[in-house]
């Protein structure tokens, strides 16, 4: 077997330096110089990166009992923000979460979703024609408030950003100090006495005892609305016929609020200043989308190129830009060896430009998805049984979003404005995304 090349002596130091100030370049830089299997460290842990579609493939579907989430040191620390959410937990309790919240993702009623999308959409465009002419966006806001309203709203029939200024200071909070831990040379827990863990335990107990009065008062309604939460109250384990503790609830809760309005906000900040630095995409994009009524659910079947330009935002631009496992048991691929308790991580930001996958990987390209790729090569939502549960919500909205405002309005970049990655918890555009109106 091969061994796994990598940084040695005083570049581990220098790479772990660089990994601080610029993480997409670094794993960018380290398969350009080692190869599509490559080790490296991250503070006193020992990493390896896979950007190879067979070896992703293998981690995530065809031996994913080998790679789980319960022993990673990243996945420790994740559960003091997230609890045992269902991107956090693993083994027979992930199995059984996973069953219980799978009925609430169905596309009945995320379709039922539909309407509520595009109506917060047009509320949002509302706003915006008060503008004064020339008036400069920061459209990456403009889509957290957006997708943070559609969530809250579609999960517990509840006005989230409008209701209490607080959910929104909470969610800053822990998904600032995520970002600030897993930055850090040795990761440590918010368990300190210090002011910033307390900060983080007051954000924490402050969403726990939001979300518990929603599930509490929820249990008490006789006439439930039909949202996520009550799909998620009224589920049943179809082995057990259990159904989910409140503290598990409140997890999920929590989970859903955190990951269904932050990713799906990035990835509709990315696809706008992507067309608008390809106004020939957009073109196609508004011929296909007219000047017409509201979309449906059902109207995405006819706007294929809607689904590809999302696709496409999200291989150049993936939300989750990084995401990782821990072995269980020694494995080979690719003529590699891997040893139990082996970190194993996936960056989709650096496989989505492989370009032995990718023919110019850098270039904006939606008709792309149009041609067969390897499995294991686009994994946004990661892949096998661990998929995303809200990828088919995530796309759905995303696809709406861009349908209903494409249809009334152009967003180009304001002159001048650069753009870089910010490689936070997701990727966002650094500084905001400074964008002007142009009414169609």
């Amino acid at each position: 077997m091969k061994t796994i090349p990598g940084p040695r002596g005083l570049e581990v130091l220098a790479t772990i330096l660089r990994f601080q100030r610029d993480p997409l370049t670094t794993l960018s830089d380290l398969t350009n110089r080692f190869g599509d299997i490559v080790r490296y460290r991250y503070g006193p842990f020992s990493v390896v990166l896979l950007n190879h579609p067979e070896a992703v493939q293998r981690i995530l579907q065809d031996n994913h009992l080998n790679y789980g989430k319960k022993n990673s040191p990243f996945y420790k620390m994740m559960r003091h923000f997230l609890g045992d959410g269902l991107v956090t937990s693993d083994g027979d309790f992930w199995r059984r979460q996973r069953r219980l919240a799978q009925p609430a993702f169905s596309r009945k009623r995320l379709e039922a979703l539909a309407p509520l999308m595009v109506q917060c959409t047009a509320d949002m465009l509302e706003e915006w024609r008060k503008l004064p002419a020339g008036a400069v966006l920061n459209v990456a806001d403009e889509m957290m408030k957006l997708t943070l309203r559609i969530v809250g709203l579609a999960l517990f029939s509840l006005d989230v950003s409008a209701e209490t200024q607080a959910v929104a200071h909470c969610l800053e909070v822990l998904q600032g100090q995520m970002t600030q831990r897993f930055q850090s040379f040795l990761p440590l827990p918010p368990v300190l006495p210090t002011a910033r863990d307390r900060l983080f335990r007051e954000s924490r107990r402050q969403l726990d005892e939001i979300a518990q009065k929603i599930v509490t008062e929820r249990r008490a309604q006789s006439n439930r609305p039909q949202d996520l939460l009550t799909a998620l109250l009224e589920a049943r384990d179809p082995e057990t016929g259990e159904s989910m503790s409140d503290r598990q609830l409140c997890d999920e809760l929590i989970t859903f609020l955190l990951a269904g309005h932050e990713t799906t906000a990035n990835a509709m900040a990315w696809t706008f200043y992507l067309l608008s630095l390809h106004p020939d995409q957009r073109r196609r994009l508004e011929e296909e989308v007219g000047t017409t009524r509201a979309p449906s659910a059902e109207d995405l079947a006819q706007l294929p190129l809607s689904e590809r330009v999302v696709q496409e935002s999200m291989r150049l631009y993936p939300p989750v830009w990084v995401y990782g496992r821990i072995s269980s048991a020694p494995d080979e691929f690719l003529g590699h060896r891997i040893g139990k308790n082996q970190i194993v991580t996936v960056a989709p930001y650096v496989l989505h430009r492989n370009p032995a996958i990718w023919p110019n990987p850098e270039g904006f390209d939606p008709d792309r998805f149009l041609l067969e790729r390897p499995k294991g090569s686009y994994v946004p939502f990661a892949h096998g049984p661990r998929v995303c549960i809200g990828n088919h919500f995530a796309m759905m909205e995303a696809r709406l979003l861009l349908v209903t405002i494409a249809a009334q309005v152009r967003l180009n970049l304001q002159a001048g404005a650069r753009i870089s990655t910010e490689a936070l918890v997701s990727l966002r555009p650094r500084g905001g995304l400074p964008m002007t109106l142009e009414w169609r």
